[in-house]
């Protein structure tokens, strides 16, 4: 017989009460939020010293990721045709390989402001 995986509000059963003004809530719930957790999971976490990973960190990561991803495609694509490893392609002209590498300069762009925004967040 398999062990039976107790849900969440099974194993939790116990609940803490904290009064707070309107005001005092609307600031638990927008940092709550932000982090993409419930009041109760924010409460929790700052009790035990535990760190919450923000939610629009979280994206903009991704987003770097995602331009990283395109910044190797358009390199890979630059570097094919440049070798001409690409048998069935017309040959590179100096338009697109210039219209190429602009593109990679703009995903470049993107990248570094991204990088940047990050950063700055950290050190305030």
């Amino acid at each position: 017989m398999a062990l039976e995986k107790k849900s969440e509000k099974r194993i939790k059963t116990k609940t803490i009460g904290v009064r707070a003004t309107p005001s005092e809530y609307d600031q638990f719930k927008a940092v709550a939020d932000s982090f993409g957790v419930s009041v109760g999971e924010l409460c929790r976490s700052a009790s035990f010293n535990l760190v919450l990973k923000s939610k629009t960190d979280q994206e903009a990561i991704g987003n770097l990721a995602a331009c990283r991803a395109d910044l190797g495609r358009l390199g890979g694509l630059l570097k094919g045709w440049l070798a001409n490893t690409f048998p069935n392609a017309p040959a590179p002209d100096r338009q697109r390989v210039i219209a190429l590498l602009n593109e990679i300069n703009a995903a470049k762009t993107v990248m570094v402001n991204a990088a940047q925004k990050l950063m700055a967040k950290d050190q305030s």
